[in-house]
């Protein structure tokens, strides 16, 4: 695409409805079908690499910290993603588990990235910003097509067969295999995170009259994922590290139906069930979701410089935990529900201003009523440039986790046969609140030339009642033998301020070359409130396990002989995550493709070619494991 193409792309995420990304009031990135391929990716979150804003870290073969703008951890529970409008976000712990939500990234049409909070529209937890992953129609997959992927690392295979029942209605379902083999870690032992996936799924699109259309549309992931954990007992030996493997399986299948009775009257209804379930070692969880959503986009006569939308929702979340020593739930069972409505009103001042505000209002089962204002400004200066500004109030609230866990991680044994042996746990709070944002954005966005664009936001965050813990210490009598318990419990106990900018430029000197470059700058600092200390790894967590500084350039070269060539550097600054020091970094990926016609690809992928090994993250319950250097070759045709 062209890059007035690209700047007139139309998104849906910053405003659920569509409009043009260069009249779009809020920090957004649109990541194209052709970007994906280009890239050589395969999986979701090395996708999301390179985006403005984003920060990706790998933790071993089949986990990733990922979080917009600050607060990265292996569950970010502050981001909000989505596939299709059906939430990936965990209830359980927060954040997503991504090895749990494969997919055929062919059937991607295009990922809307927003920067920022989102919680007017789409609810509690979009709080610093919303991934929303959109794959194609029906009838845009007709026809079948494999692909064979395999190199030192990992091996994938997949297909995928589209068809027709009639003019109205089209049809596609695909399976897709993956094995990547266990990282090595050090020489003294590996990360035994080896991974296996088999992910199947269906879409059927449907046109039921002029202006009507409707989408049934299905899932199902199994898998087994080794990794390395501890076990912990008062028995010795007290903490010892275990090669455990996890067992998991998810489903959803989802319906939605859209009805355009004019143009100043449109109708969406969404509804979804999802199931979840874990089995490793320490724990069991099963988790059932249903979701209903309904949405209008409505323009009264009487009010032409007005355009509203307005919905109202309802979510159902039954779990059931089976427990251990080692981590614990009280009660097993558990019940919650959240009732939502929303409304935005956008007003058109002049014709080259727009205002827009709006609200949601929540009702949920741990914290009761919440309010998630916002208002934007957008001012476009001509047809090329554009300006907005917005500020926003967002929640996130707590988890099943952070209300009813015990985790029990390291134990010790007495000195002697008269000292009790002492146990370190986590404690849930049931008395927790949401953590809340307000956040103040401006932005700039710009197609200086017919060659060369800009895209740049800048932000303030105050974050007030972010979650920390309390240390306090007792004896307890019950497990047996009695001990000492120094707890760490949650509190709403920290406050912090980040702000910072991320930009991109894009410039096509010729038809066959591109270069996209990204820039983000970041800092957080984070306070006890009213005095009320915490362990000091929660501030130093906060403040360091983002980067200060992260760079990516990115070249896509058209050759002669219908060769592709691509080349994605990515920078990455020194971070201290979970009180381990990870050095800054950089990576470079290499992409060589002949694509004789649409229906054949050969390619060749070379990823983190820099470095033998590296490490991207320290997580908790992990081990620090080093991501390898690795190549493939891929095989794609289509018939």
């Amino acid at each position: 695409m062209e890059l007035e193409q690209l700047m007139n792309i139309e998104v849906v995420t910053a405003s659920r409805k569509s409009e043009t990304l260069l009249k779009t009031a809020a920090a957004t990135h649109v990541i194209t079908q052709e970007d994906i391929r280009r890239m050589g990716a395969t999986s979701l979150p090395e996708v999301l690499r390179g985006v403005p804003g984003l920060q990706i870290a790998q933790i071993d073969s089949n986990n990733w910290a990922i979080s917009i703008r600050g607060l990265n951890d292996r569950f970010s529970n502050n981001l909000l993603v989505m596939i299709d409008g059906r939430s990936i976000y965990n209830p359980l712990f927060g954040g997503v588990y991504w090895n749990m939500h494969e997919t055929l990234l062919e059937d991607i049409e295009r990922i809307e990235v927003v920067r920022g909070p989102g919680g007017t529209l789409w609810g509690a937890n979009a709080v610093n910003g919303v991934i929303n992953i959109i794959t194609k129609n029906a009838k845009d997959t007709q026809g079948a097509q494999f692909t064979l992927l395999g190199g030192s690392q990992e091996g994938i295979f997949s297909a995928r067969y589209g068809g027709k029942v009639n003019d109205q209605i089209s049809y596609r379902f695909f399976t897709r295999g993956k094995n990547v083999q266990q990282f090595n870690d050090t020489p003294l032992y590996q990360a035994n995170d080896h991974w296996r996936d088999l992910a199947s799924g269906f879409r059927v699109d449907g046109d039921m009259d002029a202006g009507s259309k409707w989408t049934l549309q299905g899932g199902y992931n199994t898998g087994h994922a080794n990794q390395l954990t501890s076990s912990t007992s008062l028995i010795p030996p007290a903490t010892l590290p275990v090669a455990d493997g996890v067992n998991y399986q998810s489903g959803n299948i989802q319906f939605r139906w859209e009805k355009q009775f004019s143009e100043d009257n449109k109708w969406r209804a969404q509804s979804y069930y999802d199931f979840f379930g874990r089995h490793a070692l320490a724990a069991t969880n099963r988790i059932h979701t249903v979701d209903l959503e309904i949405q209008n986009q409505l323009k009264f006569a009487a009010l032409q410089k007005h355009e509203f939308v307005w919905g109202v929702g309802y979510r159902a979340v039954v779990d059931e935990l089976e427990s251990s020593f080692t981590v614990a739930f009280d009660p097993r069972h558990r019940y919650t529900r959240t009732f939502s409505a929303f409304i935005q009103d956008d007003i058109r001042l002049t014709g080259k201003l727009k205002f827009t505000v709006g609200s949601k209002v929540e009702n949920n089962s741990y914290t009761g009523f919440e309010f998630q204002p916002n208002a934007r400004m957008l001012f476009e200066i001509n047809e090329r440039n554009s300006v907005w500004a917005a500020v926003s109030r967002a929640v996130r609230v707590p988890t099943r986790s952070e209300n009813d866990f015990r985790i029990n991680f390291l134990a010790t044994p007495g000195k002697d046969q008269f000292s009790p042996p002492m146990l370190f746990g986590i404690l849930g709070n049931r008395s927790l609140v949401t953590e809340k944002i307000y956040a103040a954005e401006v932005g700039y966005r710009s197609l200086l030339t017919h060659t060369l664009s800009f895209d740049t936001a800048g932000f303030y965050n105050y974050y007030d009642d972010l979650i920390g813990t309390r240390t306090s210490a007792g004896f307890e009598s019950n497990p047996f033998p009695p001990h000492l318990l120094v707890a760490n419990a949650l509190s709403n106990n920290l406050t912090a301020t980040a702000y910072g900018a991320d930009m991109q430029a894009k410039w096509q000197p010729v038809d066959y070359w591109q270069l996209v470059s990204t820039y983000t700058v970041f800092k957080m600092d984070a306070h006890y409130k009213n005095g009320f200390a915490g362990a000091p790894a929660d501030i130093t967590h906060l403040e360091k396990s983002t980067p200060r500084h992260q760079f990516s350039v990115r070249s896509d070269l058209k050759l002669p002989y219908n060769l592709e060539f691509n080349g994605m550097f990515y920078y990455t600054g020194q971070i201290q995550a979970r009180g381990l020091h990870v050095a800054e970094q950089g990576r470079l990926d290499l992409r060589l493709a002949w694509v004789p016609s649409p229906k054949l690809e050969l390619s060749i992928v070379g990823q983190n070619i820099l470095n033998k090994q590296h490490q991207e993250f320290a997580a908790l319950d992990l081990f620090n494991t080093q991501i390898p250097r690795s190549v493939y070759g891929r095989i794609m045709y289509r018939f």
